[in-house]
């Protein structure tokens, strides 16, 4: 008797731990796919501000992601669609596909480089082909999903409906019916009871899981309607460059194999790829809430730009603010900046052109689903000091790969 005791003591325990591992694994999926916006890629910043805005919300993400650009930044209306991937390579390696306490666990200086993302991109306008990469880390996150004990209170009590009892139920049914002996009369209705039963408890837990997958999700929701417009600030660094594809010529002599002596001669036309630096920038950007329903972000960004008027590159510095109004699903934008850029003449190195640009957007986010989101804008571009005005609809197809 004590060793049925026994054996049922260590089934029941297998079971219940079975059962608490799944509820866990469940919150730690939603916590892992909560973010609070999907924004375009730091490299897209790069090529020749191809975005609608320069000023990204705080994003979280921890999959890789695929934006396209349906505009070239700098062909003003030129549709010329652009392509950029990116990823968290830390994340990936180290947290992904480990349980969510090790992330919790982990030491403040491993979460923030956790955030590090890396990004590539490509944009071809008539003249030239760009390339750019970027990297960027968020120093300080207001909220953090995988480690907000409000947020995960929140996902417990959406899993509050366990399946233990049922399970339990389910498994003193199948060993009911194990002892069942086949010479009774009546075993044929006592299985077919004992089957029904079965089903119907299998039945009741389709049902629980699917309210706690409701209640999950509806958790996320809520947390992220809530914190869409969540305080942070990113540092990133990026360079731009050009490449273009040309073909050089490989002569290769020998010595001909029916006339001694003779030497001959073959042509071949070789494809190489030819990528040439065209400045880089180091940027620093933030914003916090502003209520519900607002947001302030700002940018202080330097380094080296191609200039459209002397073609050579020179030194670049901006500054801007972003204003946000709206909620998590769609919000609109103002956003203004101040360019200034100091380019060397071609015809001389040591005279220098200064351009003073003001650049407004206006423009939004629309989260379309929970993987993809569009970015939308209209850009003027004036430089006072030249006369250059610029018009520039911009858009953005923001995807994670999941």
């Amino acid at each position: 008797m004590s060793s049925k005791l026994l054996i049922a003591l260590v089934f029941c325990t297998s079971v219940l731990s079975a059962q608490q591992s799944a509820v866990q694994n469940a919150q730690n999926k939603v916590a892992k796919a909560t973010e609070f916006s999907i924004p375009s890629s730091p490299a897209f910043n790069m090529l020749n501000e191809n975005t609608p805005t320069r000023i990204e919300r705080y994003a979280s993400l921890h999959d890789f992601k695929v934006d396209w650009s349906l505009t070239n930044g700098q062909q003003g209306y030129t549709l010329s669609p652009g392509l950029a991937i990116e990823a968290q390579p830390v994340w990936m390696l180290f947290f992904d596909r480990a349980a969510a306490t090790k992330y919790r666990s982990a030491t403040p200086f491993a979460r923030t480089l956790s955030t590090l993302s890396l990004s590539v991109g490509t944009s071809a306008s008539t003249e030239k082909n760009w390339l750019a990469w970027a990297a960027k880390i968020t120093l300080y996150r207001q909220h953090d999903p995988l480690n907000d004990t409000e947020f995960l209170r929140m996902l417990e009590a959406g899993t509050e409906e366990a399946k233990d009892s049922i399970l339990l139920n389910i498994k003193k049914l199948e060993m009911q019916q194990i002892r069942l002996s086949q010479r009774d009369s009546n075993f044929e209705e006592q299985n077919n009871t004992l089957l029904d039963s079965i089903a119907e408890l299998e039945f009741a837990i389709q049902e629980v899981e699917r309210n706690q997958s409701r209640k999950l999700a509806d958790a996320r929701d809520n947390y992220i309607r809530k914190h869409w417009n969540s305080g942070y600030v990113d540092v990133a660094f990026g360079r731009l460059l050009t490449y273009k594809q040309s073909v050089s010529t490989i002569v290769q002599t020998f010595e001909s194999p029916t006339i001694p002596g003779q030497i001959d001669t073959a042509t071949f036309n070789n494809n190489t790829l030819e990528i040439s630096k065209k400045g880089y920038a180091v940027w620093m950007s933030g914003g916090v809430g502003l209520g519900r329903n607002g947001m302030l972000s700002g940018m202080v960004r330097f380094g080296e730009k191609p200039s459209a008027l002397t073609g050579t590159v020179g030194r670049m510095f901006s500054v801007g603010a972003n204003l946000r109004y709206g909620a998590q699903r769609y919000n609109f934008f103002i956003e203004a900046f101040y360019d200034r850029l100091l380019s060397p003449l071609s015809e001389s190195s040591d005279a220098r052109l200064e351009q003073k640009c003001y650049m407004l957007t206006i423009g939004g986010d629309w989260r379309i689903s929970r993987n993809v989101q569009l970015a939308f804008g209209i850009r003027q571009t004036k430089d006072f000091e030249n006369g250059t005005y610029l018009l520039q609809p911009l858009v953005n197809v923001n995807c994670l790969m999941r």
